[in-house]
């Protein structure tokens, strides 16, 4: 016997016979008929229909509206007349560096109008892919050069 505090629970079975003698309970049955009584149950059973689940998206509401106003900025930006040509390296231009960051705002106004550093054109700076390279690869000259912000 198992050593435990609970107390098991004996009495007349349901199914057997008025005369059969106590015997210890499952759900008012013994264990011979508790188990024909719980097949009987779960063969009543309805197999449990499958619901694909619905994937995680990888990408939030928010930061979906964002990306897309990003784009349209983006476009519009690398499109103007001064920002045609990559002052680092002097090529076409094609990415758009976050001088500060692309997380949070940069400052109060920010924070008031809701412009993320994402978003805030202030502290873009159009350059091409290899300038782009050269500033996320030498943090320090490109402070020094005025291309790069302390983000703190």
């Amino acid at each position: 016997m198992i050593n435990s505090t609970i107390k098991i629970k004996t009495g007349k079975c349901v199914d057997c016979p008025a005369d059969a003698p106590y015997r210890p309970l499952i759900a008012k049955r013994c264990q011979t008929h508790y188990k024909a009584y719980r097949a009987s149950v779960n063969a009543e059973k309805k197999p449990k229909e499958f619901k694909p689940r619905k994937p995680i998206s990888q990408i939030s509401k928010k930061r979906a509206v964002e990306s897309a106003k990003y784009t349209v900025s983006k476009i519009q930006f690398i499109g103007k007349p001064e920002n045609k040509v990559c002052p680092v390296t002097g090529q076409p231009t094609t990415d758009i560096h976050h001088k500060m960051g692309r997380v949070g705002f940069a400052d109060s106004w920010a924070r008031i109008n809701n412009v993320t550093l994402l978003l805030d054109t202030r502290f873009w700076l159009a350059v091409s892919r290899e300038g782009h390279r050269q500033i996320e690869e030498n943090p320090s000259w490109a402070k020094e050069m005025g291309y790069s912000l302390n983000r703190l």
